[in-house]
C-alpha cells in the first residue's frame, strides 16, 4: 500500500433564519396573466423580502445583545457627563463583546462513511521500546510522545521523570530530567506540543510548572501559572502562551449528599501578556459524583468531559454529549460549529459484560468472582451511565494546518479495533481511521501518526506510522 496525502474538503452550510412571512408566489405558468415581466417584479419582491428579514433578526439580535449588558441605561445627564474614561472604555468594550457574540457562525455538517478509508502502514517508520535491553529503551509509564521536524522523537517517561530523545532511526540520543522541584526536576511530567520557541515544552502538573528544553535536553526556561493551575494538561497558543481549562469555583461550595451525581461548568482560558482571559465560559465539562459523606468527588466513571484543541484561527472544544465542536476565535467568538455522524454511543450488555470480566480477571479463586459479582458488581453496574462520551477528555489532537484528529472513548469497541475522525480546518469530515484496540494516539501530522503501544507482557514502546488507504 502506498502512503497518502491528506486532502482538505470544504462544505460549509450557513445557519437559516426562519419567519413567519410567505413569499409572494409566482402565477401559474398556464394563467395568462403569467408574464416575463410580473415574473421579474415578484422575483425583486422576494428578494427585497429577504434582505429585509436578514436586516430585521440582525437588529432584533442586535437589541437583545444591548439589552443583557450590565449597562446602567437610564442614567441621568449628569452622570453621563461625570462618567470617567475608564468606565467609558469598560462600556464600550462590553458593546463590542455583545456585538462579536451575534455575528454569524458557520455550521458545517457532514456525513461519515460507514467503512474506514485510513490504515495504518504494515510496518512503522520507527518504534522506540524495549522488553528487556539497555534503560534508555525501557519505559515505565509513558505520559507523552511527539515527533519533531526532523523526524526524532521525544518521549516523556512519568515513572522515571525523564524526557528522552530519540533520532529518526530510533537510537537514543538524550536524556533530561529526574524526579525533584528544582529546575529540570518534575514531580508530574506531560509533554506539549506545538509550542513555538522551544524544541521541547514540558509541563508538571504536580508543580503547575512549564519547562522548555533546547534540542540538547538543557532546560532553558521555567515558569508556574499565574493563578490557580490548569484543570487537565494545557495546550499552546500560535505564540506561545498557554490555553487550559480552569478548576469550576462552585466545585468548593459543593454541599449535596453522597452519591449524588453532577457536572462542572468549565471555562476556556488564555494566559496573555501577563494576564488571563476567558475565551469561553459555561462549558459542560467534567461529569462527577460525591463518594463520601464528606463530600469528595471524583470523575464518573465513562462519564463525558469537555475536550479542546488549540489551532491558529482559535480553538475546537466540545462537551462530548455527541460528535459536535465548536470554534471560538482570539477575540472570544464562537465562529464554526462542526456536527458529524459517528458510532452508536449507547452502552450495551455487551460493553457492561466485558467491563465486568475485565474486574473478574483480577480475582484469583471461583468464589471470589461470585462474590464480587453478587456484592460488589450490581452498584458498580447501576453506576455507569447509558451513553458513551462522543470523545475522550484528552481527545482532540490539533495538526498544523488547523486540522483535528478525534478520538471516540476506547470502551465503546467490539470488534478488536479503535477508530478515530479527522476534521478538516474548516470542521468537515474528512477521514475515519482504524487502528487495532489498546494503543493510544500521543501526535499525529500530515500522513503519519505516533502511538502508544503495549506488548504481551505490558511493555510500552512508542511508533509512527504512515498513513495508508483503508481496506
Amino acid at each position: 500500500m502506498n502512503a497518502i496525502r491528506l486532502p482538505t474538503a470544504t462544505l460549509v452550510l450557513p445557519v437559516a433564519l426562519s419567519c413567519e412571512f410567505t413569499e409572494v408566489a409566482e402565477p401559474p405558468t398556464d394563467s395568462p396573466d403569467s408574464h416575463d415581466v410580473t415574473r421579474d417584479v415578484i422575483g425583486q419582491l422576494n428578494s427585497l423580502r429577504r434582505i429585509y428579514l436578514e436586516q430585521l433578526v440582525a437588529y432584533q439580535d442586535l437589541t437583545v445583545a444591548y439589552q443583557d449588558l450590565a449597562i446602567a441605561r437610564y442614567e441621568g445627564r449628569d452622570a453621563e457627563e461625570n462618567r470617567t474614561p475608564e468606565a467609558t472604555e469598560s462600556r464600550d468594550a462590553q458593546v463590542a463583546a455583545a456585538i462579536s457574540r451575534i455575528a454569524a457562525q458557520t455550521i458545517v455538517e457532514s456525513d461519515s462513511p460507514c467503512e474506514a478509508d485510513l490504515a495504518l502502514a504494515d510496518e512503522p517508520l520507527v518504534r522506540v521500546g524495549l522488553l528487556d535491553g539497555p534503560e534508555e529503551y525501557l519505559f515505565g509509564n509513558v505520559s507523552g510522545a511527539v515527533r519533531l521536524e526532523n523526524g526524532s522523537v521525544v518521549v516523556a517517561d512519568e515513572q522515571s521523570r525523564e524526557v528522552r530523545m530519540y533520532d529518526v532511526g530510533g537510537r537514543h540520543v538524550w536524556t533530561s530530567g529526574r524526579e525533584g522541584e528544582g529546575p529540570g526536576e518534575y514531580r508530574g511530567l506531560w509533554l506539549l506540543r506545538g509550542c513555538p520557541g522551544a524544541a521541547v515544552t514540558t509541563f508538571d502538573w504536580q508543580l503547575d510548572r512549564i519547562t522548555e528544553l533546547d534540542s540538547a535536553g538543557g532546560v532553558v526556561d521555567t515558569r508556574l501559572f499565574g493563578e490557580a493551575g490548569p484543570y487537565g494538561a494545557p495546550a499552546c497558543s500560535p505564540r506561545g502562551d498557554m490555553v487550559f481549562a480552569a478548576w469550576p469555583d462552585t466545585e468548593w461550595e459543593l454541599t449535596a449528599a453522597m452519591g449524588t451525581r453532577y457536572r462542572w461548568e468549565m471555562s476556556l482560558s488564555w494566559e496573555r501578556d501577563d494576564s488571563v482571559a476567558a475565551l469561553r465560559s459555561g462549558i459542560p465539562g467534567t461529569e462527577r459524583y460525591i463518594y463520601t459523606e464528606y463530600g469528595a468527588s471524583m470523575p464518573l466513571t465513562w462519564g463525558r468531559d469537555m475536550a479542546f484543541a488549540v489551532t491558529a484561527a482559535g480553538v475546537w472544544y466540545g462537551s462530548a454529549d455527541d460528535y459536535e465542536l465548536e470554534q471560538v476565535d482570539w477575540t472570544g467568538r464562537v465562529t464554526r460549529v462542526a456536527r458529524w455522524n459517528g458510532p452508536d454511543l449507547e452502552v450495551t450488555r455487551e460493553h457492561l459484560n466485558r467491563y465486568r470480566d475485565a474486574y473478574l480477571a483480577g480475582y484469583e479463586t471461583a468464589e471470589e468472582r461470585r462474590s464480587f459479582e453478587r456484592e460488589r458488581w450490581p452498584e458498580i453496574r447501576d453506576g455507569l451511565p447509558e451513553r458513551f462520551p462522543a470523545y475522550v477528555s484528552r481527545g482532540l489532537l490539533p495538526l498544523p494546518d488547523g486540522g483535528v484528529w478525534v478520538v471516540p472513548h476506547s470502551w465503546r469497541d467490539l470488534g478488536g479495533r479503535a477508530e478515530f475522525h479527522l476534521l478538516g480546518p474548516d470542521g468537515t469530515w474528512l477521514h475515519r481511521l482504524m487502528i487495532p484496540s489498546g494503543r493510544t494516539l500521543l501526535d499525529a501530522g500530515p500522513g503519519w501518526v505516533l502511538l502508544l503501544e503495549r506488548g504481551e507482557f505490558d511493555e510500552q514502546s512508542v511508533a509512527v506510522y504512515e498513513l495508508v488507504e483503508g481496506l
